[in-house]
């Protein structure tokens, strides 16, 4: 449990930083959305900006690319503040996510089973079809 309190502190620590940047892009219906996707690993300490104009396509290539066994988070984030974050590792840390939305941040109850879980929990983020809502919990 202290672990997951940790990680938890360490994402939000993390995010914190990146709602502070002015690297956030406009956002709209997939068609026309402009969020930026960006990858922080080593605890926050590396911080690597994949695209500004992202794509469905981009998400799963950059999840399936990342060693998972290392410690990485994967943020999409837009102008308005507005953003979701996955991220730990298949070790000691676990896997997790949260998102900010009109100022409210969330925290998933239970971690994301899997990269491709956490795949598909920022794919529904980036369609905007709350999917990622409906199947996980957070508060």
């Amino acid at each position: 449990m202290e672990m997951r309190i940790g990680i938890n502190l360490i994402l939000i620590l993390s995010l914190l930083l990146i709602g502070c940047s002015d690297k956030k892009q406009k956002t709209t219906k997939q068609s026309l959305i402009k969020m930026e996707l960006m990858v922080l690993s080593n605890y926050g300490a590396e911080e690597k900006i994949i695209s500004d104009r992202t794509t469905v396509e981009e998400i799963k290539k950059t999840m399936n690319e990342l060693n998972w066994n290392d410690f990485h988070q994967v943020v999409l984030s837009t102008n308005n503040n507005n953003w979701i974050e996955v991220g730990g590792n298949l070790n000691e840390d676990g896997l997790s996510s949260m998102y900010e939305e009109n100022g409210k941040q969330f925290v998933i109850s239970e971690p994301p089973s899997s990269v491709k879980h956490m795949t598909e929990i920022l794919i529904s983020y980036f369609n905007g079809d709350g999917k990622f809502k409906i199947e996980n919990r957070f508060e």
